[in-house]
């Protein structure tokens, strides 16, 4: 017995639980920007707290959902999956001692754009991190540990370094950089009114579970627009020139987006654009609803006529249900703030979850098809047919006669 719709109505259903939550240790601004690199031209953090630890407890029961017991296949499967990942974190503890799902707090990234060569790169990070973490990490390099300043660092090779400070926080990324903030004197970069930190301070300040924050330099939006490899100017080009900040935030909540232009009329534009996002949110989440009763009911009058059909239609209250999961009734709450002074346009989509703002119905469909795609390897192949050798052309007579 392969995967059917029953199958992946079960697995649908079991993922009702999965989801993001608030983080109580979220990190602060100054927890987040204690080590931060002044001039990066990205900044994304990452609140692993509020994401990992609660969907991988999900995962570890899901192969004991009744639904999922009830077929043999799909149990196997999610066992499969599972075990996947138990064997990373597994391989991940024995080598650093750390859990991923259960250490990390989180993580703020620092990238600097350099032309003509590699970014620059500064990862920081919280959690449950000793000596031994980095100790471990040293072993299975084959490199020695330093003391530098009040932290400990791992100089890896001549471009990247692992340091881990006083208060344990995780350094990583180049080795000046993590040398520079394991020392003594080294002071939390000051975040002057419109500068790259300040804005990235506002983001995280509102808690996001994950958010990018890019204030580009100009060597940096031309990196950017060389790479787009585009004669004159289009939309992007267009974007990229003028924008002085640009930030998309994931709240357990919902979404937000901020925008500092450098062009009085550009607020406009990117204010119209944020109300087309919006209205195009509203419609993911009700038209999924619409043309699931729609295909349902046009079903009908197929019953009978097929078996797989009937399958469907057996599936039919648990179908809806799946739906009702996956999106809301589009009724969230939008803010969408236009300041002409600050040329800024600050954007905030707010439900009881970020199920009920970001259409995720749209993935139900590559579910699916990747749920139907794993069997696929499992079917053998059917053999080929034999080819029949080609016609042999008729022997010509010699011309000679008897």
């Amino acid at each position: 017995m392969g995967f059917g719709i029953v199958e992946l109505i079960a697995l649908l259903l079991s993922l009702a639980g999965f989801g993001v939550t608030a983080n109580p240790k979220a990190p602060t601004v100054e927890q987040a920007l204690e080590y931060a690199m002044p001039d990066a031209d990205l900044v994304v953090q990452f609140d692993a707290g509020a994401v990992i630890a609660n969907n991988y407890k999900i995962l570890s029961g899901l192969a004991d959902q009744p639904q999922i017991k009830a077929s043999p296949e799909l149990s196997q499967m999610v066992r499969q999956a599972v075990n996947q990942v138990e064997g990373a974190r597994g391989m991940v503890k024995s080598v650093t001692g750390v859990d991923l799902t259960t250490d990390i707090n989180d993580a703020t990234m620092f990238l600097q754009i350099v032309a003509g060569h590699d970014p620059t790169v500064l990862v920081v990070a919280h959690g449950k991190f000793t000596s031994t973490t980095l100790d471990k990490v040293a072993s299975m390099v084959g490199k020695s540990t330093t003391k530098v300043g009040s932290g400990t660092l791992l100089e890896i090779d001549r471009n990247s370094a692992v340091g881990l400070t006083k208060s344990n926080v995780v350094l990583a990324g180049a080795p000046q950089l993590v040398k520079d903030r394991l020392e003594t004197a080294w002071k939390a970069p000051a975040r002057t009114a419109g500068s790259n930190l300040a804005y990235a301070a506002e983001v995280i300040g509102g808690k996001p579970v994950f958010a990018v924050i890019a204030t580009l330099s100009q060597g940096a939006r031309r990196e950017a627009i060389d790479k787009l490899g585009v004669k004159g100017q289009n939309f992007a080009t267009d974007l990229l020139g003028r924008h002085k900040l640009a930030a998309f935030s994931v709240y357990p909540n919902g979404v937000g987006w901020e925008w500092i232009d450098t062009k009085a009329g550009g607020i406009d534009q990117v204010a119209t654009m944020s109300e087309g996002i919006v209205e195009l949110f509203r419609a993911g989440q009700i038209a999924p609803r619409g043309i699931a009763k729609i295909l349902m009911a046009g079903l009908e009058s197929y019953r009978g006529v097929d078996k797989k059909i009937d399958e469907v239609l057996a599936q039919k209250a648990n179908l809806l249900k799946i739906v009702d999961q996956f999106t809301g009734d589009g009724k969230f709450a939008s803010k969408i703030d236009k300041n002409g002074g600050a040329m800024k346009v600050t954007v905030r989509l707010t439900g009881k979850s970020i199920s009920e703002v970001v259409p995720f119905s749209m993935a139900i469909p590559v579910i699916g098809w990747m749920t139907f795609a794993r069997t696929k390897d499992a079917v053998p192949p059917p053999a080929p047919r034999p080819v029949a050798p080609p016609p042999q052309p008729k022997p010509r007579g010699t011309g000679l006669t008897h």
